[in-house]
């Protein structure tokens, strides 16, 4: 039977994490043939000896060399590679939520609706923190099912904030027409492909549909300095790409991390039912991630004549820190999201 869906998972020392992924995608009721294909980011755990132990006929281990994975590149390995009509692609510790997930989230593309869909992202409570599931997951509600195709003349005349939101995707569970990827292309970016990659595919003629109904539990526990790193590129980005300032001054970083570390201890303490342990604790996380957050999207916004302005040597060395950042990420990206 011809292959119709390549399903694509990036990995890299993701055992612990990748079976409860590949354990939802088998108990899906999905009725479509279907390959899978991993790509292996020179994992030194027992990744690679559990992928190749998963009895699936069509499946595929393409390793990836120490180096030279990135999240557009190495994705567009894989479509080339890819055998299917559409392409699937996951990141290694997202968990589907339903046995109708695939199906759900490849409808759009499957139907012609649309030339790529994308699922909501959800914060399990009890998995994870609850302060920012709390918050984040009903954020889907306002956005529409559907991004229409937007003329270059009307687009340019679009606030820089609803053109960063109309260009919203999500790499970390996508589905895309493979052609159209393969004639558009992820550009060559470390970091922020998808929501560029939406912003061509709409600036193209092509519709981009989000699935609501297509849920997934991700998030990460990470430290302030992963957070620092990614939002000083996120940032960069933004002003890059969208000319979107998330903060513009020091003084605002300072106030935007009070308000907001109040706002999650009142949340953790107040208004979640949870040991009073649970509540320190998040509020603590919550307190050292959000000041990495905003100092990070503050770093990420600098430039050589704004920082040498004036007197401040913590603007100076924000700055060399995202110079350093910038530099690297070019050599080795982000793997998870």
């Amino acid at each position: 039977m011809e292959t119709l869906v390549s399903i694509v998972i990036l990995t890299k020392n993701s055992f612990g994490v990748v079976q409860r992924l590949m354990a939802a995608i088998q108990d899906q009721e999905f009725q479509h043939p279907y390959e899978l294909i991993f790509m292996d980011n020179q994992s030194s755990d027992d990744t690679v000896a559990y992928l190749q132990s998963i009895p699936h006929l069509r499946k595929r281990i393409i390793p990836v060399a120490e180096g030279r994975f990135s999240h557009s590149g190495t994705r567009m390995q894989a479509a080339r590679e890819a055998q299917g009509k559409i392409v699937v692609f996951f990141t290694d510790d997202i968990v589907p939520i339903g046995r109708d997930f695939l199906e759900r989230l490849t409808a759009p593309v499957l139907s012609g609706q649309a030339a790529a869909a994308y699922g909501v992202w959800q914060i399990n409570p009890q998995w994870h923190d609850p302060v920012d599931a709390y918050l984040h997951n009903n954020w889907f509600r306002d956005h529409d099912d559907f991004v229409e195709p937007i003329p270059a003349y009307c687009w340019e005349k679009f606030p820089p904030e609803l053109r960063r939101r109309l260009s919203n995707f999500d790499n970390c569970s996508s589905c895309l027409d493979r052609e159209t990827l393969l004639r558009l292309q992820f550009p060559p970016v470390p970091y922020g492909e998808d929501m560029l990659f939406a912003r061509k595919m709409i600036l193209n003629g092509l519709r981009v549909a989000l699935v609501k109904e297509a849920k997934f539990f991700h998030w990460h526990k990470v430290k302030p300095s992963y957070m620092f790193r990614r939002m000083c590129i996120d940032s960069h980005l933004s002003v890059q790409e969208f000319n979107i300032y998330y903060v513009s001054r020091l003084r605002g970083v300072i106030k935007a991390i009070v308000l907001r570390v109040l706002h999650r201890t009142f949340i953790a303490f107040f208004k979640i039912r949870m040991p009073l342990s649970k509540k320190i604790y998040w509020s603590w996380y919550n307190a050292r991630i959000l000041s990495a957050d905003f100092f990070g999207k503050f770093a990420g916004i600098l430039t050589a004549e704004t920082a040498a302005k004036g007197f401040s040597p913590l603007k100076k060395k924000l700055f060399k820190m995202k110079t350093c950042i910038l530099a690297e990420i070019d050599q080795k990206s982000i793997l998870r999201y």
